[in-house]
Parts: structure tokens; sequence; C-alpha cells
């Protein structure tokens, strides 16, 4: 499309494909008289930046567009950035060090979010039992127990990076070593204030408050009363 012209322009929400069309009429049959009017057409067409992406693969139509899906796509999970630790395994009394990460690629600038993440002992998240670590759009709620500490890493690496800190545990009457955390994230543009929907909210127990990674402390009122949008 580069080749014919056209130009590209990025929204936080549309990719804008802008060309124009020419019509420059010749003489037919009679070289002096011509009977049509020359044209210029300008074209644009405007493609969602935002749709629901699954592990299943994605395989739109059209090549430019499917590239910017797979930028998309492209949210990896990795646990325990901490470069000290000499084994997968954990302790009760350890601390699970955990991030998440995307790949910005030709984006424009995004922050990244883990809007939930829930522990099982089974791959399926939806089995029994089930805990749950982070909830209500970016609440970390497991902070708020009572023998906790955990919580989001305050300030990020990185806007695309988020971390956080879990304390390790295990499921009750349950002797297995294996537990499973399943967990979905979700990007905002940077420029996009944090909201009750899009952000990163623990609970300080020193203030007895919910506090935000980004933002104002209001976005995080839901985290207490459990009823977010």
């Amino acid at each position: 499309l580069h080749e014919c012209g056209s130009t590209l322009q990025m929204t936080p929400d549309s990719l804008i494909y802008k060309t124009i069309l020419s019509y420059k009429p010749t003489p037919s049959g009679n070289l002096v008289i011509v009977r049509t009017n020359a044209a210029v057409v300008p074209i644009e067409c405007h493609y969602p930046r935002k749709g629901n992406v699954s592990s299943n693969a994605i395989r739109p139509t059209w090549a430019p567009f499917h590239s910017t899906l797979s930028v998309e796509e492209r949210l990896v999970f990795s646990h325990d950035w901490s470069t000290e630790r000499l084994s997968n395994g954990f302790q009760l009394g350890e601390r699970l060090h955990l991030q998440a990460d995307v790949a910005s690629g030709d984006h424009v600038p995004l922050r990244l979010f883990v809007d939930d993440c829930v522990a099982t002992l089974s791959p399926d998240r939806n089995s029994s039992p089930r805990y749950a670590l982070i909830d209500l759009s970016g609440c970390l709620v497991d902070g708020r127990s009572d023998d906790t500490t955990s919580a989001f890493v305050s300030p990020r690496p990185r806007q695309e990076t988020l971390q956080f800190v879990i304390d390790a545990f295990k499921f009750a009457g349950d002797d297995r070593n294996l537990i499973y955390i399943t967990c979905h994230l979700k990007v905002s543009p940077v420029d996009q204030a944090p909201n009750p929907l899009i952000k990163a909210c623990s609970f300080n127990k020193a203030s007895s408050l919910w506090a935000p990674v980004e933002g104002t402390g209001d976005i995080c009122s839901c985290c207490e009363t459990g009823n977010c949008p």
C-alpha cells in the first residue's frame, strides 16, 4: 500500500489508511473532445484497534491488520523476576516475585495492567478450589488478608511492565506442591488516565487504605466495597 502512495495514521482507537484515487480521462475516438471530467477522490479506511483476543489463532484476511493484531496478542506473562533465586520452588514464608510484560511493537505507547489472577490446583482457572490473588479489575485482594504483605511494586520499571509480590501459600488440606496461577492482562494507551476499570491497586496496612500504582486514590475505592464496574 505504501508503494501506491497511501499513508497510515494511528490513534488510540483506530488505524487510518489514507490514499488518493485519481481519474484522468483520455480521448476516445474523437481526439478533440472528452465526455468525462478528471477527478481526485480522497479515500480513508478506518479499522478499530481494540478487540477481544483469545488463545485461539486469529486469522484476519488482511495482512497489515493481522500484523497489528499479532502485536496485541503478545502479552507475555513471566514469573519470578528475582535474580537471586536458585530454584523454581518456594517455601511457605517466602515471597513470589511476579512480572507481566507487553511488547508495544508499532502501537502507541502502552501501559499494562493485570486485570485478575487466580490460583488453582489444575490448569483450569475455573476449577475448585480456587483462590483470587487479583480481582475487581486490578485490585490485589490477597494483600487485604491479615497475614500477607502482597502488593504491586511502585513505581514501575517501565510502563509496559507491571511487577507484584505475593506471599507464598498452599491450599488447605492439600499436600500437592504445584499451583497454577492464571492471569488476565490488558493494556491502555499511556496517555489514558487510570480509572476503576484500568488500575493497579494495593492495600496499605499502615494506612488501611487502597493505593494505586498510578492515578488518584479514588479509583481504588471499589476494591474495598467489592462493587467495581
